[in-house]
Formats: structure tokens, C-alpha cells, sequence
């Protein structure tokens, strides 16, 4: 009968009196085992015993008991001894193996990558010299339109639906312009002027533009560069329709300097 078939099994000593029931068996490493029993006292379970291969005296697989040469009293008192704890282990052999080489070497490589970056700046200068006066970097606004220079008459080509004011300051232009309600639904471009004092050897410069936002983030870039030298700037609006060129003006009143240029 294997042996994990007595789990479960009676245990009876010489005389036939039950000592307990096999819990589990215990494999030794001579090739025995032992049998782990929970004792019964009375119908009560009790402390296990360890009962060995060699105390064994008989194996009934039909009844399913187990039969050990022993007296109950004297086989339950060895019950408070310690138990002696089987383990198993693997052992494994190990050996090195010398299966190929590999080699590990750090590689730099440098790689020489054109990228084209395009910036906007507006270049002042003076028709027919090399050296421009003065030139601005746009960063990420777009300037929509032309910007020239004049070194003499200045033409505004202005026309019947023209809202015009003269400001004192680039940052009095950009702050009408920030000021006016739904602009760009009114007004097809906006024209800016910047007079220049004398000793810069350049009347003025005109910039065009598409839409007021635009036309402010280059004038607020503007208005660092040509702070000492602006004397007076020219704001024109080119309507699409009459309706609020009366209201535009009127605002002119307010912001504009007193000096027509």
C-alpha cells in the first residue's frame, strides 16, 4: 500500500485500541518514512506523535489501519518530545561552459544635421547705402504687407472711408489700436507712419498691416528700438464702409497730439 494512502488511516497499537489518525507521512532520507498521528483521548484530538516505519507491525489497505508495535499509553506520552522536522534539498552541479565571446566597446558618433531656421526682422535703412540704421527681430508675428521707408514726401494715398489721427508715441499707436472694438471687422489695413527726428539722416518709415493684432506686437517691438528717435507717428485706418468712420475718428480726438503732420 503507498504510503500517502495511510493519510487518513487508523492507528491501533497491540492491542487493538485506537491511538489516533495518520495526518501526514514523512518521507526519510534512508528511504523510511514516519507517520505524523493526531492522537484521540476520550473523542477528543490530542498532541501529535511521530510513529516510525520500524514500529509499524502490520497494514490492513481494506480496513485502511495501521498496526503498531507499541502500548497506546506509551506511544501518546512520547507525544510532548520534539518532533524531528525532515526537509528535502537540491543539490545542483554547476560547471562553467565557455559557449562564445562577445566584445563591448563604446562608439561616438557625430553627425552634422543642417536644419533651415527662418526668422522675420524689419530692416530701417536708407535708400541707396549699405548699412541699415536700424533692424528689429519680429520673433513669431508675421508682418502682413510692406514696410519702406521715405526720405522725403511722404504719400498716404488716403481715400474718402480713411480714419487718420497723429499720436505722440509708438505705444500711444499700439494702445489705440488695442483699444479699438472689433477693428478688423471694419477696417481692411492699417497704415503706421513713424516720424523720425532729423539727425537720424531718415524723414520716416511706413508699415502696413493686415490686422490690428499684428500691427500692435510690431509696434510694441518697434517702440524699444525707436524710442529717442521717434518725434511722431501717423495712424491711418482704410475703412470698408462709412458706418464707422465717424466713431473711429472721434477716438483719434482723444489719443491724438494736437500737431498735423
Amino acid at each position: 500500500m503507498p504510503e500517502h494512502q495511510l493519510i487518513n488511516g487508523s492507528v491501533l497499537d497491540r492491542s487493538g485500541s485506537l491511538i489516533g489518525t495518520v495526518t501526514r507521512v514523512n518521507p526519510l532520507a534512508t528511504g523510511d518514512f514516519s507517520l505524523v498521528v493526531q492522537s484521540i483521548n476520550g473523542g477528543q484530538a490530542g498532541a501529535e506523535v511521530i510513529i516510525d516505519s520500524s514500529q509499524i507491525k502490520g497494514i490492513d489497505a481494506a480496513r485502511k489501519t495501521v498496526t503498531v508495535d507499541g502500548d497506546r499509553q506509551q506511544i501518546i506520552s512520547n507525544a510532548s518530545k520534539t518532533i524531528q522536522l525532515v526537509e528535502e534539498r537540491l543539490v545542483v552541479n554547476r560547471k562553467r561552459v565557455k559557449v562564445g565571446e562577445i566584445s563591448v566597446r563604446r562608439v561616438v558618433e557625430t553627425e552634422i544635421v543642417e536644419v533651415p531656421i527662418r526668422r522675420e526682422k524689419l530692416v530701417v535703412e536708407r535708400i541707396g547705402e549699405g548699412d541699415p540704421i536700424v533692424e528689429v527681430k519680429l520673433g513669431e508675428p508675421r508682418l502682413l504687407g510692406n514696410a519702406v521707408t521715405s526720405d522725403s514726401g511722404i504719400d498716404s494715398n488716403t481715400h474718402d472711408l480713411t480714419a487718420l489721427g497723429n499720436l505722440n508715441t509708438i505705444r500711444d499707436a499700439a494702445n489705440f489700436l488695442a483699444a479699438a472694438k472689433n477693428l478688423d471687422n471694419h477696417c481692411e489695413k492699417i497704415r503706421v507712419y513713424i516720424f523720425l527726428k532729423q539727425q537720424t539722416g531718415l524723414k520716416a518709415t511706413v508699415h502696413q498691416f493686415e490686422s490690428s493684432e499684428t500691427a500692435i506686437q510690431v509696434l510694441l517691438g518697434l517702440e524699444t528700438t525707436l524710442l529717442k528717435q521717434c518725434s511722431n507717428v501717423r495712424l491711418e485706418l482704410f475703412l470698408k464702409d462709412d458706418s464707422m468712420l465717424q466713431t473711429y475718428q472721434s477716438w483719434f480726438a482723444q489719443y491724438a497730439s494736437p500737431t498735423a503732420i
